[in-house]
């Protein structure tokens, strides 16, 4: 060797450590993989001399080689080149993990000609940690361009490119391991703040999208009434028809599977991956490989759900640890399923009992259960049947206890309104100051004591019914506005200046004659043709008699029942003297009567010292079944009658006889008179002396 050849290549080893020194130097000082990359890939055609290089990566999904930094190559001829691991001179680099220097391509059968003017390669593996991520790779248009000591500077380069690689690897999974635990962290403190599991999800579903910037997920719940089948309970970045699309059955797809496993499941690529169904068709793009990650939502060890989530592909040791971030998520998450799966439990154990007692308030309301057979009840009947599905305002008239609002419930509870509410206002047990306020409500601050808004009873009343009752109490000066909101079908608040639109139905109801209350000034006559659209009177228990034992029969069943009691008959002579009492308490009073002697019985049979003493002793009692000589017996030991037991007894006598001489008679009082006996005169002042109505 002469001596220009000897400086010469010692000039060249000098020159190549001080480029190995510098990108040394350089490697360390690379904020980046693909920086160190290309840094690289300059170096080494700087050092080799080479016409043109690149560096391959594989693909993180496919069995190919994709370029991740080049130079001297056509982007379009990038784009377009693939290269599959074991295939030519590249891919065979990479499988067999050993460089290779190929001097003449057109002598190397392994050779896959990409390029006409490359005449020879070289090509070494990027191993880090003991494992091939890629290869380098040298090309020249010339024939013996590279040499063994070129190789070996490649490995160098290589070598010292894959520990920093390494490094920069290791941070990296350190620092996602990190960010892992403290998202974590901060998934276990946020969710304990939610209460709605709806909620929960999104918000887990938010802070991955922002962490590790997933594409979407979901929340898969198995339906309400099927053993078998799942579908879509609430998604993050889906829309409302593709979520519809999510339904799946256990052991289909790799929604199923996770059901069926109970084990989580993840896929590198959707597209690749024959398994998953795609069921909700979501638009992808298919040049960005998809993972899909699925847990099992567990609860008491039962899986109840999967949450599943799809994120680009990052490598298999990130989707591991994606894996297990989501199953520790979705154990927390579990817990909120649980509590939503026993709220819905409640829910419909709620749902099913309002059902039930609303179709046992539809029976209880139906006018088939408004007892009685008396004619006049009978119309009642026929009228409510009539009128209950109209909008019209209805008004009962009748007596205090003759069971007016009961006849209201039936005309709501059987009418279209009946599953909106049923409002009742007593106008008489309100104060007159308050009244306006109960009925329209007010805002707040709009008198004193107003702390906070109120809604009135006619904006509760929204789309149903609202009873007025004792409507005759109403004072004078609020009975304009009530005219008014049920003219106009619209209230104003007091203390507001904006109107409220209501729908609603007006039944009320009074004991009192609204007619002489009208003649003297004390209720206005146009609220009362407003109120009376139609009118439904209800006679006295006095007038229907004839109803006293089905009456009594339904309160001792009822009262036997709510109070464990073994009563189910009533004694002929109690009966008889319930049937001669006045009543003036009504309904009410007979069934007050009847739950006081249900209550001291202490047989099955309801007998007169069970009655209260008030109804025994009123002289009222009837004689039939009790015997005529111990009903006298009766009323001549009773103290009230003393000095006037003649009186009692055939006052009591005589109306009896003249009530049941007219009811014989049809009521004409001609014949009742011919009939008895007696002048006509006589008969109409006896009528009005013992009250008789018939």
């Amino acid at each position: 060797m002469s001596d220009k050849t000897y400086v010469s290549n010692l000039e060249e080893q000098i020159k190549r450590l001080k480029l190995l020194q510098y990108l040394n130097g350089a490697i360390n000082s690379t904020k980046s993989n693909i920086e160190l990359l290309e840094l690289m890939l300059d170096q080494s055609i700087a050092l080799t001399k080479a016409t043109s290089g690149s560096i391959m990566l594989k693909d993180r999904v496919s069995n190919e080689l994709r370029f991740v930094a080049f130079r001297g190559i056509d982007e379009d001829m990038v784009k377009n080149t693939k290269i599959v691991i074991g295939d030519g001179v590249t891919g065979l680099v990479f499988q067999e993990a050993a460089p290779k220097l190929v001097n003449d391509v057109e002598l190397e059968p392994k050779y896959i000609r990409v390029r006409k003017d490359i005449k020879s390669e070289l090509v070494v593996p990027l191993n880090v940690n003991n494992k091939v991520i890629g290869v380098i790779s040298m090309d020249s248009n010339q024939k013996n361009a590279f040499t063994e000591q070129d190789l070996e500077l490649l490995l160098t380069i290589s070598n010292q490119a894959a520990q920093t690689l390494a490094k920069t690897m290791l941070t990296e999974k350190l620092e996602r391991k990190i960010q892992l635990q403290e998202l974590l962290i901060e998934f276990s403190t946020n969710l304990e703040k939610v209460r709605e599991l709806k909620d929960a999800f999104d918000l887990v579903m938010k802070q991955l999208a922002d962490r590790f910037q997933i594409m979407r997920g979901m929340l898969v719940l198995f339906k309400k009434e099927a053993l078998n089948e799942l579908s879509v309970y609430t998604a993050y970045n889906l829309l409302e028809d593709e979520m519809s699309r999510g339904n799946y059955r256990v052991g289909e797809g790799i929604i199923g599977k996770v059901v069926e496993t109970g084990k989580p499941i993840s896929i590198p690529n959707i597209f690749n991956e024959k398994n998953f169904l795609d069921r909700m068709q979501i638009r992808r793009d298919r040049n960005i490989p998809v993972s899909f990650i699925a847990i099992p939502i567990k609860i008491d060890g039962v899986v109840s759900g999967v949450m599943a989530v799809e994120k680009e592909f990052e490598g298999d040791d990130f989707l591991q640890d994606e894996e297990n971030l989501l199953f520790l998520i979705g154990n927390i998450i579990s817990n909120k399923v649980k509590t939503y799966q026993r709220v819905q439990e409640e829910r419909n154990l709620l749902l099913e009992e309002n059902r039930k007692l609303k179709k046992e308030l539809y029976k209880n309301y139906g006018t088939s259960n408004i007892i009685g057979k008396n004619r006049r009840m009978i119309e009642v009947y026929e009228l409510v049947e009539l009128v209950a599905d109209s909008n019209s305002s209805i008004l009962i008239l009748g007596e205090s206890g003759t069971g007016k609002e009961l006849v209201a419930r039936s005309l709501h509870y059987n009418s279209s309104r009946r599953e909106k509410p049923f409002i009742s206002v007593n106008c008489a047990s309100i104060p007159e100051n308050l009244l306006e306020s109960e009925l329209f409500g007010h805002k707040k601050g709009a008198f004193t004591g107003a702390a906070m808004d109120k809604k009135g009873k006619f904006e509760l009343a929204n789309g149903g019914t609202l009873f007025l009752d004792e409507i005759g109490d109403m004072p004078h000066q609020l009975q304009a506005k009530l005219l008014r909101s049920i003219q106009e079908r619209e209230i104003e608040p007091i203390g507001s200046e904006k109107k409220i639109k209501v729908d609603i139905r007006i039944i009320s109801a009074t004991n009192k004659d609204l007619a002489k209350l009208i003649r003297d000034g004390k209720f206005r006559e146009d609220l009362y043709y407003r109120l009376n659209v139609v009118e439904i009177n209800i006679p006295p228990l006095r007038d229907r008699r004839d109803d006293i034992p089905l009456l009594a029969t339904h309160f001792i069943e009822k009262y036997a029942k709510r109070n464990n009691r073994t009563v189910n008959k009533i004694a002929p002579e109690v009966l008889r003297i319930m049937q001669a009492y006045n009543w003036q308490g009504n309904v009410r009073e007979l069934e007050n009567a009847i739950e006081r002697a249900v209550l001291l019985c202490r047989g099955d049979t309801i007998e007169i010292n069970h009655l209260p003493p008030s109804l025994v002793e009123s002289g009222d009692s009837g004689i039939a079944d009790v015997g005529i000589g111990k009903w006298i017996d009766h009323q001549i030991k009773l103290k009230k009658n003393h000095g006037r037991v003649y009186e009692a007894v055939i006052g009591f006598v005589e109306k009896e006889l003249i009530t049941k001489a007219l009811i014989h008679n049809k009521r004409n009082k001609v014949k009742t008179s011919e009939f008895l006996g007696i002048n006509r005169n006589t008969l109409r002042f006896k009528m009005g002396d013992y009250e008789i109505k018939v």
